[in-house]
This record gives C-alpha cells, structure tokens and sequence, in this order.
C-alpha cells in the first residue's frame, strides 16, 4: 500500500460526499476551502490546491479512534477464538482420515476417534502441513495485492477500501464452513481455497495497513505511541478473554467457539461502514503548522505536487491556471509497454525512497522481517503442546490464554515503572532502545526453553520468560517512526506490514518444515523449531544492539528540513 499522508479531497462521486463523514457535524468541524481562482503563490503557502480538507476536533477523533479500536478488538477476538477449535478440528478430520485407512475399529458411530488417540506423528504432520500452507498462501496475496489495493486506498480513501474487505472475510468462513462440516465430500486441505476469498479487500495485512494508515491520518507524532499502546494493551486483553471463553465453549463442542468466533469477525468488518473518510482530514495542530502535501502517483494529475520526502516535486509557476497536466505535456504520443511499466514503477516506488536514506531505517525494518518469521513458531504452539505433553487442545489452548494475562500487567505497570524509575536518566527514545534490547533477550531465551521443556514444569517459566518479551514489536515500531518525517508515517506502516507479510510466507514454508521433521525425530527434538527460532531472535538481537540513535542535531535537521 502507498498511504501517503494526504490533505487533498478524496474522489467523490454523487453518493459519497455524505456517507463519507458521518462524524463530521459542522458544528463540530471546520471545513477550510481554498478558492481555486487563488495565486499560485498562495496556493503555496497554504499547501492545498482547490481542495477541501476537513479540520477534525479532538471529540471527533475520539469517536473514529473508537470505532476504529472496536473493528480491531473484533477481528482479533473472532480469530482467536476460532483459532484453538479450528486446530481441534482439523485434528480430528485428519485423525479420522488415519483411522479410516489404518484401524477403522478406532472410529466411533459419532465418526469421532478419542482425541489421546490422534497424537500420532502422522495426524499431527498432516495439522501442520495444512495450517503451515494455510500461512503460505495467505501471506503470498498479502504481499501481492498489497501494492494495487495501496495505490486505491490512496485515490478513493481508506473507508472504501476497507469496505471492500467484507465480502472477502465472509466468503472465507463460509469457504472454511463448509470443507470442515462436509468432511466427507472434500478433503482437509480444500480449506486452502479460502484463501482465494482475499482478493476481495487484500486480506488481514491491508486492512491492518489501512487502519494505521487513518490512526495517522488523524494523530500527531507524540499521540501516536501512546495510541500504538492503547491498541496493543486492548488487544492483548482481548486474547485473554476470548481464548478462555473458547477453551471452555470446547469442552461442549469445538463448532460453538468457531462459529461464535466467525460471527464476531463478520460483525468486525461491517464497522467499517461506520467509519468516516480520513484521507482528507487533517487535525488543528497540523493545519496550523501548514504541513506540505504529497499526491498519491496515480491521483488526478491536474495538481501540483508538493512533497517533503526526499524526491521533491514542485509546481511549475507558467501556465497552471487552467489546470493542464504539466508534467505530462511533451510525453510522446507512443510508448512501449515496458517503458510504460517502468514508469508507472518508479511512480509507485519513488514516493518510499526515503527508506533507503539512512542505514537505521533499514537495520530495524530488517529486524521486522526476522522478527515476524521468528514468531511463526506461534501458530503451532497449541498443537504442539498437545502433541508433546499429551494435553487435549482445549486445556493447551487454556494455557496459551493466560500469556495476554501476563502481557497486560507487562504494559501496564511493570514497563512503564522500569521506564520512570529504574531509567530515569535517559530520554525517551533511549528507554525504546534499551527496553528493545531488554526485550529481545527475553524473547530469545524463553523461546529456547520452550523448545528445550521436557515438562509442562519447566514449559511455564519459559512461558512468562517468553511473555516478558513481548512488547519488543511496539517498541521497535515507536523506534523507528522517529526516524522518519511526519508525512513518510503512513508509509512506513506499510513497508512493515509488507515485510511481515514476507516474514509470514518464508515462516509458513520453514517452520512448517521444520515442524514436521521434529515430529518425525520424537523425543526432544519435537521442540526444534523453538530452538531454531530462538536463534532468529538472536539474530534480531544483533540487529537491535547495532542501533544507535541518531545524534540529537542530526535528528532536528532531519524533521525540519
């Protein structure tokens, strides 16, 4: 996705100008229009070029960041409660698959095989190849439609696109709905053409993408940390209830917690509806400062372009008055189709050019991507202490519930006294940094235990070890927004959730493998792609310790340039 921070009126049509800005009362806002017969040179000064932009109060914001936070607590408690029973039954799908070809004895008149039955290698293989390329294929999409439902977010607005997602994720369940509950009419692994349902929206990583993108459309630099927090505390709470209500709804059946779980992501998605348009708002504080703009590459090309990142494009003063495309003006009337594509190319990728600007903007996003691919080893951990500790899902799912439990009190209380009292001595960003660090090593070595347990004894230390982690991808995040200008915040967003995505498809391929070889091994080695991750976070540890802060002087010119 191109978010770039705009102030410029979205497209608009003769149904949109309304249902866009359903939290936009006039008395509440103000809506600054420019004259379009202005000079140029006021036109300049002001930064807007015949456009209305919407100056949003703090009560407003307020209701879209609730609205916002509602549609994300959604969609996370929807997947997370269906995430242990969809595990159960697939578990028990491939489990009676096995049966049926090796011992049908074993399969009762419900067409169940007792769950201590389906621990075999060979079950659990099966789990994790499906779930494994589930990532894979998902994360493939992500990373490929990432960049044209960008570029309409950036034309149409963020609400549009968000609505486009809709019927993606309700096609998804359904999809998945139906594999599952016709068991005997299509195969397990039928479930992966769900996947195709996300060319509708982009999937989970465009709208995450698209939800941060209106955070920063609507927030200045020092509110959004704290809303990074809130969001992050919010949801890490909301893990917590919605695994324990679904380990407990599976001990009747796993289909309650499922489909209640589908249920609340469908309700989720159709926030979206309720969301205004952000694209074209921009708060007090940033109107007064009189912020420069950027247009989108592919947006109506009779503006001028003013940018602030580090390819500039100015508005030629001659003849601009009646809104000709002046870059455009002496192109050839022919073109090839690959001189075309590159063009359209470097129109895309020149507005993320600043990410190559400094080595400390690529050391972290590279810490991002191994970071991510270090956390694929999640996906499998409720099978896996299933399937080592002889555990039913359901009780291993309830453990993994209590890891948000302890992350609250982590964000809550025991971070922030750290950062007031214990490293009173330090600035802001370096308390990030030194937490960061902090944080990595704990990832690291509560990772290596988990993998190393022989006992759930010693796998509940390494738990909590692990847990005390855990706020290393918020504070990396709050690191590096500070490297980067106001208006680049938005895109860096989505360079992040791109690289994740990436990190997801190499994890899906790998940790799958590796998975399945520790199966095959036993004994200890079942746990070897713990161990294999921790090594990954070691890597992002160096990374993290490589960092430094950009020098005081070197960070004022930087943003006031």
């Amino acid at each position: 996705m191109s978010p770039t921070y705009q102030h410029q009126q979205p497209y608009q049509d003769a149904h949109d100008s309304e249902e866009d800005v359903p939290f936009l009362p006039q008395e509440h806002n103000q809506i600054i229009r420019h004259d379009p017969s202005h000079s140029q040179s006021s036109t300049r000064a002001n930064g807007y070029s015949g456009k209305e932009s919407v100056v949003i109060n703090g009560a407003i914001r307020s209701r879209l960041m609730i609205t916002l936070l509602a549609m994300v607590l959604a969609v996370e408690v929807g997947f997370v409660m269906a995430g242990g029973p969809m595990t159960r039954i697939y578990e028990s799908i491939a489990c009676r698959e096995y049966f049926a070809q090796a011992d049908p004895t074993k399969i009762g008149p419900d067409r169940q095989v007792p769950e201590e039955l389906c621990k075999l290698k060979e079950v659990q293989s099966e789990i994790a190849a499906v779930t494994g390329y589930m990532e894979f294929f998902q994360g493939m999409l992500s990373v490929i439609l990432a960049a044209p439902y960008g570029l309409l977010a950036d034309r149409y607005g963020r609400k549009k696109t968000l609505c486009l997602g809709i019927p993606g994720f309700i096609l998804n369940c359904v999809i998945m709905f139906v594999v599952m509950w016709f068991d005997d009419v299509f195969p397990l692994r039928a479930t992966w053409a769900s996947c195709l349902t996300f060319f509708f929206g982009g999937g989970p990583v465009v709208t995450i993408a698209v939800i941060f993108t209106m955070m920063a459309d609507v927030t200045t630099e020092e509110e959004r940390a704290v809303m990074f927090f809130r969001f992050g505390v919010a949801s890490m709470a909301a893990d917590f209830v919605s695994s324990a209500a679904s380990s407990w709804l599976m001990t009747m059946n796993p289909w309650f917690p499922l489909i209640l779980g589908w249920g609340i992501v469908i309700v989720g998605a159709f926030l979206a509806l309720l969301l205004p348009e952000t694209k074209n708002a921009v708060t007090p504080r940033t109107f007064e400062q009189s912020p420069e703009m950027e247009l989108d590459p592919l947006s109506s090309t009779n503006e001028p372009k003013i940018s602030s990142s580090s390819e500039k494009f100015v508005a030629d003063p001659v003849g601009d008055e009646e809104g000709l495309d002046i870059p455009f003006l002496n192109r050839p009337k022919r073109r090839s189709f690959f001189a075309s594509l590159a063009t359209l190319s470097r129109s895309y990728l020149s507005p993320y050019a600043f990410i190559f600007r400094t080595k400390r903007v690529l050391l972290l996003l590279t810490a991002f991507l191994v970071y991510r691919l270090s956390r694929g080893s999640s996906w499998f951990l409720v099978q896996y202490i299933s399937a080592r500790y002889n555990w039913t899902i359901a009780q291993a799912n309830l453990l993994i519930s209590f890891k948000p439990a302890l992350t609250i009190p982590l964000f809550l209380f025991i971070i922030p006294y750290i950062s007031k009292h214990i490293l009173r001595g330090m600035n802001s960003n370096m308390k990030d940094l030194t937490l960061a660090r902090a944080s990595i090593i704990f990832l690291a070595v509560g990772t290596l235990g988990i993998g190393l347990s022989p006992s759930i004894a010693m796998l509940i230390p390494s738990l909590i070890v692990q847990t005390s982690g855990s706020g290393f991808a918020y504070l990396a995040r709050s690191l590096i927004t500070t490297l980067v200008k106001r208006e680049e915040t938005a895109r860096l967003f989505t360079v992040i959730e791109v690289l994740q995505a990436v990190g997801n498809v190499i994890a899906s391929l790998s940790i799958t493998t590796v998975f399945q070889v520790g199966l095959d091994w036993g004994g200890a080695w079942v746990g070897l792609a713990w161990m294999m991750t921790s090594t990954a976070f070691c890597l992002v540890g160096v990374s993290i310790w490589m960092f430094e802060l950009p020098p005081a002087v070197e960070k004022i010119e930087e943003h006031g340039d």
